[in-house]
């Protein structure tokens, strides 16, 4: 397998030189693993970075009232876990694989090794690390605004399938908050749909409400 040649197709490696990428690859490590096989765990010590080099992952994470939220989903080019390149992190969200997927795995410390030796791979990673999540981020504020969580995108580890509405005249906190993105006072909601969304009449965000009723 030639791994640089692989390495090469991944943003968060733009900007390295041949040499540079070959240094990377020497603690490459990869992985195959089969449709459901769960990759990291929420709240896990964050000890490795993925890149998916073929198949799919879903990202999620767990609400306060136990549902299994997806955030995202991720493919080919992607990479996930980027916390293994701080010191004393853990993940915050769970991610297993949808399909058949290859991953290419890099232990934590042994980046973050090379980064302190070679600090000019690290000054480029780390900044097209941080590019990549920008655009995540970016992208998952637009999904909460465009499109709001439907029921079908939940599902709670007490039943199976997606997670029912809530029953009828079940009031948020949310209709007495300001809201969070531009300060809009006065109850500035209005409801979305069944699944306790709310949207601002001001701004136009969309949110979840993390209580469920008053």
């Amino acid at each position: 397998m030639d791994t640089v040649a692989i390495l090469q197709g991944f943003k968060v490696f733009a900007g390295l030189s041949k040499r540079e990428l070959e240094q990377v690859a020497k603690i490459a490590v990869p992985e195959e693993h089969e449709a459901g096989y769960e990759v990291i765990e929420e709240s896990d010590v964050a000890s490795t970075l993925y890149l998916v080099e073929s198949g799919m992952v879903a990202v999620k994470m767990s609400s306060r009232g136990g549902q299994e939220v997806l955030i995202d989903e991720l493919g080919p080019g992607q990479l996930f876990g980027w916390s293994a390149v701080l010191d004393d992190q853990t993940f915050t969200a769970a991610v297993s694989t949808i399909e058949k997927s290859t991953l290419i795995a890099f232990e934590g410390e042994k980046l973050r090794e090379l980064f302190q030796k070679q600090q000019g791979i690290g000054f480029q990673v780390v900044g097209n690390i941080a590019a990549v999540i920008s655009s995540r981020l970016e992208h998952l504020r637009s999904k909460l605004a465009d499109e709001p969580f439907a029921p079908e995108w939940l599902s709670s580890p007490a039943q199976a399938g997606a997670v029912g509405a809530p029953s009828m005249g079940s009031k948020s906190e949310m209709r007495n908050m300001a809201c969070p993105s531009c300060g809009t006072a006065n109850h500035p909601f209005t409801v979305v749909n069944e699944t306790e969304q709310y949207r601002c009449r001001n701004c136009g965000m969309v949110y979840y409400s993390p209580a469920g009723c008053e």
